[in-house]
């Protein structure tokens, strides 16, 4: 008997090791593909948000720094990532999905549905374009911000993994 509970324990602790498949969750990038229960233990971790400073109505996913307010939840359904925030200047409140991501392009959210979109999580929390999880650059964007790339081409831009967690950094 004690043979088989040491087993079940041992079973039961690689179980919840594994990641679990997040249905509502926060993006950050970091240096290296691999999981941390404390996501401010992940190498190089910036949290992130939407930004778009001239009020129009395609926000970029941004990497934010210490001393956020709030930063938004994501759900994936569909090949799109959708997160609830509030229009240019302030105005109403909307869902935006992800737009479908290609080479060379930045990380855009809609306020309009997007249908099936090319967007994937990889072992429960790698975000993957086309199943591909390398691909993504943080790379300069406007007024200073560091924006997520797929497949950037250009200078300044720095490889980075993009992760779904349950809780945010810092």
């Amino acid at each position: 008997m004690k043979l088989s509970y040491s087993i079940l324990a041992i079973l039961a602790a690689a179980v919840s090791a594994l990641p679990s498949e997040l249905t509502n969750f926060f993006l950050v990038t970091a240096d290296e593909a691999t999981s941390a229960s404390n996501s401010s233990m992940l190498a190089g971790v910036s949290a992130t948000s939407l930004f778009d400073p001239f009020y129009r109505d395609t926000p970029v996913l941004r990497l934010q720094s210490e001393g956020y307010n709030s930063l938004p939840n994501f759900t994936l359904s569909s090949g799109t990532l959708h997160t609830w925030t509030y229009g240019p200047h302030g105005q109403g409140y909307f869902q935006y999905n992800s737009t479908h991501v290609s080479a060379n392009s930045t990380l855009r959210f809609l306020p309009d549905d997007q249908g099936e979109g090319n967007l994937g999580l990889e072992n429960g929390y790698l975000v993957t374009v086309d199943g591909k999880c390398e691909g993504w650059s943080i790379c300069p964007g406007e007024l200073g911000s560091k924006v997520l790339v797929w497949k950037a081409v250009g200078e300044g831009c720095i490889k980075t993994y993009l992760q779904a967690v349950s809780s945010p950094p810092y």
